[in-house]
C-alpha cells in the first residue's frame, strides 16, 4: 500500500505515469526501405563501377607509359648499335631437327610470318617482337624477323642458316642486338 506524503509524492506519480504514457503509445519512426533493384538494374550499377574502375587503370596506365621511353628502338640506318640488349642467339634450319618437316612438307621452308627462309635475312624472335622487326645483331648484322619457335622466348633469336653443320658449328652464343628502324 501507498502512503500519500503530501503534494511531492503525487507529482511525482503524475509525472511518472505521464512520461510512460507518452513512452508506451508513442509510435515507432518509420524507416524509409531501400528501393529493390531489378537483376538488370543492378547489372547495370555492377557495369557502371567496373567501368569506372577501368578508366582509372587506363590512367595511371597512360602516366607510367608516358614516364618510360622505349629503350629498344633506335632511329637510324643499318649501322653499330650504341644501347643494345644481349640475346641468346642460336641457329636453326629447314629441316627435322629444328622445324619438324621434311623436305616433302608443302610447309618446307616456310616461316610463320608465312615467308620463305632466306640465309643471311631470316631470324625468329620472341612474340613481343612484331614480324618485319629488323634487328642488328653483333657479329652477324642485320636481320629481320620472320619466323617464331615453340622455344623461342623473350631474349631469344634463332638465326636461319642451309646447313645442320653451320647451325652446329654457330652454338649457343650471348650476343648483343638492338632494334633498328630504317
Amino acid at each position: 500500500m501507498l502512503e500519500k506524503i503530501g503534494d511531492v509524492y503525487i507529482g511525482i506519480i503524475t509525472e511518472l505515469t505521464i512520461a510512460c504514457g507518452l513512452l508506451c503509445t508513442q509510435q515507432p519512426a518509420t524507416e524509409n526501405p531501400a528501393p529493390t533493384l531489378t537483376a538488370d538494374q543492378a547489372a547495370l550499377q555492377r557495369a557502371n563501377q567496373r567501368i569506372k574502375t577501368l578508366e582509372s587503370e587506363v590512367k595511371a596506365l597512360k602516366k607510367t607509359k608516358a614516364k618510360k621511353p622505349s629503350k629498344h628502338v633506335v632511329k637510324r640506318k643499318h649501322k653499330a648499335p650504341k644501347l643494345a640488349q644481349t640475346y641468346e642467339v642460336t641457329a636453326y634450319t629447314n629441316g627435322t631437327e629444328s622445324t619438324g618437316k621434311s623436305a616433302g612438307d608443302p610447309e618446307y621452308g616456310i616461316t610463320a610470318s608465312g615467308a620463305r627462309t632466306k640465309t643471311g635475312h631470316t631470324i625468329a624472335c620472341p612474340p613481343s617482337m612484331a614480324f618485319g622487326t629488323l634487328l642488328y645483331i653483333e657479329g652477324v648484322g642485320v636481320r629481320t624477323c620472320e619466323d617464331r619457335g615453340g622455344a623461342i622466348t623473350e631474349g631469344h633469336i634463332d638465326l636461319y642458316v642451309a646447313g645442320v653443320a653451320e647451325a652446329q658449328a654457330f652454338g649457343r652464343q650471348r650476343l648483343k642486338a638492338e632494334i633498328i628502324t630504317k
